[in-house]
């Protein structure tokens, strides 16, 4: 079962509106009727936030976006909302992992690029006009094919960077029993999967690696793309659904999905481990967990909003956490385009639109923060031709 997602966003102190830009004076902006029509409105978008200028487009624009296996879902439920509400607007995701997104977005290929990783410093000083645009909150599971195990196992980033590294090959090893004592553990091999294609899951992950082991921290470290250790019989997967795949067909595997993923693996079986947080506690990705991590992180969020929520602290903060971004370009080639952008940003972000308990549930994330979401605004208001 999927599980449940609060209505109400996350509490959280509030954050002034930085160097990120926008307007504080109040510029038109429209409202969808039903049907599609649109109406005028002189009201901001959002609350507390920059003014947006939003609105059905003069004609039709479609927002191609590429990128996160993760975002996909999520981005294919609010598809058709969003057309609903806004007839001059497709919005058209594809999947291909992070490092796709960005790359795409960079190159002008697609208007959106969806990412679970944010812009490197050194990416946005190569791409001036590139911003980080996030939209929702998601989590990563660790998940694992142990026939006759029903407890959920307890585990470490360090223990999972052992198996990463290839140090702890076998699933009754001595350092995974002392975690978990009263478990029987079995002799299986264990096999770690891990995604071939350039990935934000391999960026979060290698993070919490990083954050926990460190040897992982002085290398491989992080990024959508590292180079492994070698690790005997490991396996290589495409997306969030190909790990999932990989790791059912697999017997002994470990594998990190993402939580859009987490229904398709248990439907496949998979046994899903409580990782140990900072604080030393085993915890799970519920929504509870997330939005603990989320309250803890959130008051570092800088004005160009890239920023981890990786380890942290919190005894019920779930470690593996982080916005989930869409990258676009400050600057289009027409106003309509310009405009089309920042309405499906606006609806994205708000929670009686694109972000509503109903819309997250569907893929167990949660909404922006409302400390966050001036900041976010601010952003979106900078895009236009």
């Amino acid at each position: 079962m999927k599980r449940p997602i609060a209505l109400a966003l996350v509490s959280t102190s509030a954050l002034a509106v930085a160097a990120c830009g926008g307007s504080s004076s109040s510029t038109p902006t429209t409202a969808s009727a039903p049907g599609g029509t649109v109406a005028s409105a002189s009201t901001p978008a959002g609350s507390g936030g920059a003014s947006l200028n939003t609105g059905n487009p003069s004609s039709p624009v479609t927002l191609n976006e590429s990128g996160s296996s993760l975002l996909f879902p999520y981005l294919q439920v609010l598809a058709s909302p969003l057309q609903a509400a806004y007839s001059n607007i497709t919005l058209a995701p594809t999947a291909g992992g992070s490092g796709k997104g960005i790359s795409d977005a960079t190159a002008g290929t697609t208007q959106l690029g969806g990412s679970d990783a944010y812009l490197s410093p050194g990416q946005m000083a190569a791409n001036s006009s590139l911003m980080n645009i996030p939209i929702v909150i998601s989590s990563q599971a660790v998940d694992y094919n142990l026939a006759g195990v029903t407890t959920p196992l307890k585990l470490t980033g360090n223990v999972l960077a052992g198996m990463y590294q290839g140090k702890i090959t076998k699933w009754n090893d001595p350092a995974i029993a002392a975690l978990n004592p009263g478990v029987t553990l079995p002799s299986t091999t264990i096999v770690p999967v891990r995604r071939v294609d350039s990935s934000g899951d391999t960026f979060i992950f290698t993070s919490f690696l990083s954050k926990t082991n460190p040897a992982w921290s002085s290398g491989p470290g992080f990024g959508t793309t590292v180079t492994w250790p070698a690790a005997s019989g490991e396996l290589t997967a495409n997306g969030n659904p190909g790990m999932v795949q990989t790791c059912k067909a697999t017997p002994g595997c470990i594998a990190y999905i993402g939580i859009s993923s987490q229904a398709a693996a248990q439907s496949a079986g998979l046994g899903e481990a409580m990782l140990q947080n900072q604080a030393g506690q085993y915890v799970t990705p519920t929504q509870a967990n997330v939005t603990s991590a989320v309250n803890s992180g959130v008051s570092s969020v800088p004005a160009n909003l890239a920023a981890p929520l990786i380890y942290e602290p919190g005894a019920t903060s779930y470690p593996i956490v982080n916005f989930e971004y869409l990258v676009v370009k400050s600057t289009q080639p027409d106003a309509n385009t310009a405009k089309a952008i920042r309405t499906f940003l606006a609806f994205a972000i708000d929670p009686s639109t694109g972000s509503t308990s109903a819309n997250l549930a569907k893929e167990q994330f949660v909404a922006l923060p409302s400390s966050v979401i001036p900041k976010v605004q601010a952003a979106i208001a900078k895009i236009g031709p």
